[in-house]
């Protein structure tokens, strides 16, 4: 009898423990990436040098270690590099405003920056924009945040940079040969001081190096190349919202 009751128990626990192991993944992989933005700005700061963090979704249905990878749904991955000489790598671009020309640059093709970390690549984890027209900050509970600008939200299409480049480093990032494994047009700069900026002509033509007040990243959980898409309330379920802040370059995350 004692042993029929443990078997029952035990087959009852199995979907629960596998739950919040899942649960628990996504948990784990949101603070990674928090974990990354701030080894990036710390390594700024350290090292009076300018970083560039990226980030890039591709499909879940590739195996992780194809080169090269496919854009989609269900896998992130992120890298770091730092200007070798510890100036602003794009600085002459920006004086005569040509950054559309980084991509035939040396800056295009890495060589002006050497790796801080080595690639980290998180499984089953979606880019969801939590701040579009159906899809705002709530103004109360754990999820309430500051809006954003759609150049600032780095899950959305519009939150892309202009100071893009490939992995492994050395390769090119437009127009490649051989092809990278992944190319990073999501890209948050962090300088000395530690500010974070996107820098992007779509942003602004004038200033495109601004200081904005905060950048986003929205996260959610996926099964393979399936997620569920951005949700229509933010004050439950499997999300959570990463804000960068640009005069300081922390982060904060927002989970419901």
């Amino acid at each position: 009898m004692v042993v029929a009751v443990i078997v029952i128990m035990t087959s009852l626990s199995i979907p629960a423990f596998n739950a919040i192991r899942g649960g628990t993944d996504f948990t784990s992989e949101v603070y990674d990436v928090a974990g990354m933005l701030d080894q990036a700005r710390s390594y700024a700061i350290a090292n009076d040098t300018y970083v560039l963090a990226g980030i890039a979704e591709v499909s879940g249905a590739q195996d992780s270690s194809a080169s090269p990878q496919v854009a989609g749904t269900g896998r992130i991955a992120m890298a770091i590099i730092a200007s070798k000489a510890g100036t602003r790598p794009y600085q002459s671009l920006l004086n005569t405003g040509s950054l559309a020309n980084w991509g035939t640059s040396g800056y295009g093709i890495g060589g002006a920056f050497q790796t801080v970390t080595n690639l980290m690549v998180l499984q089953n984890i979606h880019l969801v924009d939590l701040q579009n027209s159906t899809s705002l900050p709530p103004q109360s509970g754990n999820m309430a945040r500051p809006a954003v600008g759609a150049y600032y939200n780095l899950s959305n299409t519009n939150g892309t940079s202009s100071t893009q480049f490939a992995w492994p480093l050395g390769t090119k990032v437009f127009n490649p040969n051989p092809q990278p494994q992944y190319t990073f047009a999501k890209v948050i700069e962090f300088d000395p001081q530690g500010c974070a900026r996107i820098i992007s002509t779509s942003n602004t033509a004038s200033y495109p190096d601004t200081v904005p007040q905060f950048i986003e990243i929205g996260l959610q959980p996926a099964h393979g190349t399936i997620a569920a898409g951005p949700p229509s309330s933010q004050s439950t379920g499997q999300i959570a919202a990463i804000q960068i802040t640009g005069v300081s370059g922390a982060n904060q995350t927002y989970r419901p």
